[in-house]
């Protein structure tokens, strides 16, 4: 007798008939609520899928939306925003993570689903519009952020612990002991919703400590990461065998490594609109596409294939979260360093004007100071979009030195004066290349109060922060493409292995010794300027690609060892040697020779 109509609607899961499977498939409308149970025949498993699901893939652009929205808003020029701006992508990575944790295991198509998801959207809308005033320090004026985040944070854990509750009532008929697994999960979910609660009041409170009390969040996100991860090692049924996470995880860093593509065209931009294409933009550009480009190549070429172990699966996709930190700080920095050298070059261009018009035969004033005004003008500086003053600046010290002679001899009162001209014509033409690139300094510093050293010296400290963070963190990503490579194993010879990942933690220790050239100025300023910058990680990446030549190796080594074990079973077994055809020359055994072949490895 079939259910009632009401009862069916609840119900996605159920044995149908053998008629019933060669029929067409038939639209049964969606269900309110489904169950992740698979009742099959060799007993109840959970419903598993290959690929991410479209909705899936949705909250999944919501994510990107968020990150590339705080990227444009937060310049990473001092380390209290580098600390702000890890703070913030742990907020929406960790959430991202737990969402999908859930959805590879139990997640099914029904309203209550739909409408979970729909929540879980709005949470991402939320960290968006708080994401603005986040920093590293909780003031008066940006409390409320931290307040909304909060609420946000113990909004969506509440609601996941909600959705393992409901799979509870699935489970513990059929599945006890996976129920009991789930229903601590939801336990913990529910625990940290009311420390989030708390954690709030203490955001609205006048405590001493709230001023850093939000890195408490870094301790609830690795209480929930680590809970649902071990409790699913505790309880076989709760594992991610046989789920597509690996799948999400590869997708989340396809989407980042996307953000390096944004940042090609941000690039492109800036540095070919002025004057079209150079010889200088097409090498910088090309040195941030081929990052990008080998990046994405060298990530997928160690990820896993196939399924790995619990606890190797748990820590390669632990391990994500660094990775995706270092890939975004990495791109960010080639960005800053690719702009850094196109407005070197521009500064390089004015400075050979300058020395241009003092040198015998000079040009008449009117003339000299045209040709300033027109290399100025070449370089299209966008002055509206935050340099009026250095355009203010940069008109007033033209017309000053029109009313002068332009280049008096040392011996005269006017030299100084028309140096210290000079000089500040350069400080606030290099302000307004900076300010157009979006490179400002930590703190906004009015360039007139500035002497063309002053700005020289700020500028610098700014670069030379870049250069170090740009290395550290190429170094770090150097390093984890070696445990992804030890957890992968995508060498099946253990020595070629080892080979690789010792040159991968070699050449991320070469990256990371780099950072010294900062003590000294000149070689730094050296290689800063010098477009071998932006090439030093791609080569470092293909150096560490040590797995290309190793495949060739594999095969070749394959085939001697084949050929070398058919002739010595040749000579050996002759008894045991099998015709092709049944003419001509005996053919090896291909299957007793492959038996023979572990000892090698």
């Amino acid at each position: 007798m079939a259910p009632p109509r009401f009862l069916s609607i609840f119900r996605q899961s159920y044995r149908v008939s053998d008629l019933e499977k060669h029929a067409p498939t038939q639209y049964r409308g969606l269900p309110w609520i489904a169950s992740p149970i698979n009742q099959a025949e060799d007993g109840h498993h959970f419903y598993r899928h290959s690929d991410a699901t479209p909705i899936e893939l949705f909250f999944d652009l919501f994510f990107v939306a968020n990150l590339s929205t705080f990227t444009a808003t937060h310049h990473i020029n001092n380390v209290n925003a580098l600390c702000a701006y890890i703070g913030f992508l742990a907020v929406i990575w960790f959430t991202w993570l737990q969402v999908t944790l859930f959805d590879v295991r139990f997640a099914r198509d029904s309203v209550f689903e739909r409408s979970c998801k729909a929540i879980q959207l709005g949470a991402m809308v939320g960290f968006a519009s708080a994401g603005s005033r986040f920093s590293t320090t909780v003031r008066e004026e940006n409390a409320w952020a931290f307040q909304s985040l909060t609420l946000i944070l113990a909004g969506s854990r509440a609601l996941l612990a909600i959705q393992y509750t409901v799979n509870v009532f699935f489970l513990r008929s059929s599945m006890k002991h996976a129920a009991r697994g789930v229903a601590y999960t939801a336990l913990v979910f529910w625990v940290t919703t009311v420390f989030y609660i708390v954690m709030y009041l203490a955001f609205s409170g006048s405590y001493g400590f709230r001023a850093r009390i939000w890195t408490v969040w870094f301790v609830l996100f690795g209480v929930e990461m680590w809970t649902v991860t071990g409790l699913s090692l505790m309880y076989p049924d709760l594992g991610f065998k046989d789920t597509h996470l690996n799948t999400r995880m590869g997708l989340l860093t396809l989407i980042i490594i996307g953000e390096g593509v944004i940042a090609i065209t941000r690039i492109v931009n800036k540095t070919v609109r002025p004057g079209g294409w150079t010889k200088w933009s097409f090498v910088h550009i090309l040195g941030v596409t081929t990052n990008v480009y080998v990046i994405w190549q060298v990530y997928f070429d160690v990820s896993p294939r196939g399924q790995l172990r619990k606890f190797k699966q748990q820590l390669w996709a632990q391990l994500h979260f660094p990775f995706h930190v270092v890939l975004i700080l990495l791109l960010e920095g080639s960005q800053i360093l690719a702009l850094t050298l196109d407005v070197t070059l521009k500064l390089k261009y004015l400075g050979e004007t300058l020395l241009f018009v003092c040198e015998p035969p000079r040009p008449s004033t009117d003339r000299a100071v045209a040709l300033i005004r027109s290399t100025i003008d070449d370089m299209e500086i966008p002055f509206s979009k935050g340099a009026s003053q250095e355009w203010a600046s940069i008109s007033s010290l033209l017309e000053s030195l029109a009313l002068q002679p332009l280049c008096p001899n040392r011996e005269t009162l006017d030299y100084e004066y028309t140096a210290d001209l000079f000089n500040d014509l350069t400080g606030n033409v290099t302000a307004a290349l900076f300010s157009s690139m979006d490179i400002l300094p930590g703190k906004k510093a009015d360039i007139n109060l500035l002497t063309n050293q002053q700005l020289l010296e700020m500028y610098m400290k700014l670069l030379a922060f870049v250069y170090i963070y740009f290395f550290v963190v190429a170094s770090i990503s150097m390093g984890l493409l070696a445990a992804f490579q030890v957890l992968c194993r995508r060498h099946e010879i253990h020595f070629h292995r080892n080979i690789s990942t010792t040159v991968r933690i070699v050449l991320a220790t070469s990256l990371a010794s780099l950072v010294s050239f900062a003590s000294h100025f000149p070689l730094a300023y050296s290689f800063m300027t010098s477009p071998i910058i932006l090439y030093a990680f791609t080569l470092t990446l293909l150096c560490g690609q040590f797995h290309s030549p190793c495949l060739l190796f594999d095969m070749k080594s394959d085939w001697l060892k084949c050929s070398w074990l058919t002739d010595f079973w040749t000579i050996s077994h002759p008894g045991e040697m099998q015709r092709a055809d049944g003419t001509g020359e005996a053919a090896p055994n291909l299957s007793v020779v492959h038996l023979h072949r572990g000892w090698w490895k």
